[in-house]
């Protein structure tokens, strides 16, 4: 209700000239959801440091500042920047595909709680897609949860497992300690992890639909999609 109450006297005030808006995660995350608006027409801020500056969740804007902090050889600038961004990002994903955490009165989930919690989730999705399209017979549906899930596979493995990706997770006062050359591996990692929760074509984040009784996975343009009911 909020939300409309500020667009509809602002569409009526401005008109056309109405292009920008400022919003809270709140309601930016509500009108991404419902696909008000897309995934190429919204920037989010998140986290601010006088070292970083404000953290973009945008796909490609945060992978060119850590670019550009490695460099110049600043790892412990680039790490910081990783960090926030996985905190946020694990957070919105958490929402999305409606990953199980353990409550929390204070309201505390760290970035290794939510990301070992995600990526379990991830693994439960695709399996059950897996049986869902063996019981309809899909086979197209069936060959592409297969390639999902080998690349999944191969990214956990990268390096050790998925435990060595929580691991760095919460321990990730260990990267200002890795030299520039060391820390790259570790961008590219989760670099590759995160994509797997993006379509390609719109860069929407994976969600479920409807929530409170998925029966599938997709984005928010449609062109990926993952039945989870079975026959």
């Amino acid at each position: 209700m909020g939300v409309c109450l500020y667009l509809a006297p602002m569409k009526r005030v401005l008109g056309n000239n109405f292009t920008f808006a400022v919003l809270d995660d709140v309601w930016a995350r509500q009108l991404r959801t419902e696909g008000i608006v897309g995934a190429k027409s919204a920037v989010a801020f998140h986290t601010w440091t006088v070292e970083t500056g404000p953290v973009l969740d945008e796909i490609a804007e945060v992978w060119d500042q850590i670019d550009a902090d490695l460099a110049k050889n600043e790892v412990p600038t680039a790490a910081g920047r990783l960090r926030r961004h996985l905190e946020y990002v694990a957070a919105d994903l958490a929402d999305e595909l409606g990953a199980k955490v353990s409550f929390r009165a204070d309201g505390g989930y760290d970035m290794g709680l939510l990301l070992s919690a995600v990526i379990g989730r991830q693994g439960e999705l695709l399996k059950a897609a897996a049986k869902a399209a063996k019981s309809w017979g899909n086979k197209e549906q069936t060959d592409k949860i297969e390639a999902l899930q080998k690349a999944r596979t191969e990214i956990l493995a990268t390096q050790n497992g998925e435990q060595w990706i929580i691991n760095k997770a919460v321990h990730y006062n260990e990267w200002a300690d890795l030299s520039k050359n060391d820390f790259k591996p570790v961008v590219a990692v989760f670099k590759q992890l995160l994509q797997q929760f993006r379509c390609e074509k719109c860069n929407s984040w994976l969600s479920l639909t409807p929530r409170h009784d998925p029966v599938d996975l997709r984005c928010a343009c449609g062109a990926f999609h993952l039945n989870l009911k079975e026959k």
